[in-house]
């Protein structure tokens, strides 16, 4: 498989800062501010960062894969949808969950959501299958963006 562009691959790193802004900016502001204001912002950002990774998902499972370990090609590419679709379950439960105020499930569901696609991603897919640096820039995104949730939920959500 060809290397990931230059492009791509700094785009990936940096999709995060908005989440890192925003997570810096709740820990200064006010709760007035942070909770109608920034933080249904920053649940709509990770849902959309979450759908991205579903779309990308998406995208990988509509190309015929290099190289099959399972002789069952149908088991791999349900799991492959499995893989592309559950991001975007996960982004409007927490979207939904976001517009009724219920913001700690809504970040939580966010945390959950990455974790499983990153899970999921590396079961349903060989490393020669995906672009070269792609499993690097996911777990560098999810880190950065679970130590951002996790910030959230420390430091403005109302208990």
């Amino acid at each position: 498989m060809k290397r990931m562009p230059l492009l791509s691959f700094l785009i990936g790193v940096l999709s995060p800062i908005p989440l890192v802004f925003m997570a810096f900016m709740m820990m200064f502001y006010s709760p007035q501010t942070s909770l109608p204001v920034l933080l249904p912002s920053f649940v709509g950002y990770g849902g959309i960062m979450l759908a991205f990774i579903g779309g990308i998902n998406w995208i990988l499972t509509m190309q015929k894969p290099v190289i099959l370990l399972d002789n069952d090609v149908s088991t791999i590419d349900k799991t492959r949808l499995f893989t592309a679709i559950i991001p975007c379950i996960f982004a409007e439960l927490a979207i939904i969950f976001t517009a009724n105020q219920k913001w700690i499930l809504a970040l939580i569901l966010l945390m959950i959501g990455f974790a499983t696609t990153l899970f999921l991603e590396r079961n349903a897919y060989l490393p020669a299958e995906q672009p070269p640096g792609y499993r690097a820039i996911r777990w560098l995104t999810t880190l950065i963006i679970q130590i951002c949730l996790f910030g959230a939920i420390i430091f403005r959500v109302p208990w």
